[in-house]
């Protein structure tokens, strides 16, 4: 309820003097919320159904996403829809422990609330990086063999690069950790630039 309030109040509250409306980035993207923390059975989607993913003749896939939240987006990859029986997958963790650091990591997933075999693979400062008043919106490319590069919109250089050769990113998940998220998923790879004049927000 708290999240969906501060969602209305940040889209209208904007005015239509000239200043950009941040919320026009999410235009046509699928959204996913969530209060329920780590430990919560969260639902996987296949990337397989997105509408606007790429896949480039060298079979690089790009896949676009956001997160409006003060810390902790967590973005999980894995190979199947229900990665509960000892399922090797990949957690990406933006902005956690209190919105300062980023980390990548792979391990078995048995449950919902238990894993083992956690290795991290990549660690880096976030300081400030995720916001409850405007979506930190990015487009994932996951190369052939195993390189995962994550570029926040309008910037052309990586602010996150990994590398695993066992990642699968046939299905993707979304978990919040001790504050209410937003997800924007499967959104167009060209950002819509209009002004909010006559856009309609589902």
């Amino acid at each position: 309820m708290l999240i969906s309030t501060i969602i209305l109040f940040l889209i209208f509250g904007y005015t239509c003097s000239g200043e950009s409306n941040k919320f026009e980035a999410t235009i046509g993207c699928s959204q996913y919320n969530t209060d329920h923390g780590y430990n919560y059975q969260h639902p996987y989607f296949s990337t397989g159904r997105f509408q606007n993913i790429q896949i480039s003749k060298d079979k690089v896939i790009q896949i676009r996403l956001g997160v409006l939240g003060y810390n902790d987006g967590h973005i999980r990859l894995a190979q199947v829809m229900f990665p509960y029986n000892n399922t090797e997958m990949n957690e990406i963790v933006l902005s956690g422990w209190a919105n300062t650091k980023t980390v990548v990591r792979r391990y078995t997933r048995d449950q919902p609330n238990s894993t083992t075999n956690l290795k991290v693979l990549k660690e880096q400062a976030s300081n400030g990086m995720l916001s409850h008043f405007a979506p930190f919106m990015f487009t994932m490319m996951i190369h052939p063999g195993g390189l995962v590069q994550l570029t926040r919109d309008d910037d052309s250089v990586p602010f996150l690069e990994f590398y695993d050769a066992k990642l699968l990113a046939k299905y993707i998940g979304f978990c919040n950790w001790d504050r209410p998220l937003v997800f924007f998923y499967d959104c167009p790879l060209e950002v819509d630039r209009r002004r909010c004049e006559g856009i309609a927000f589902n």
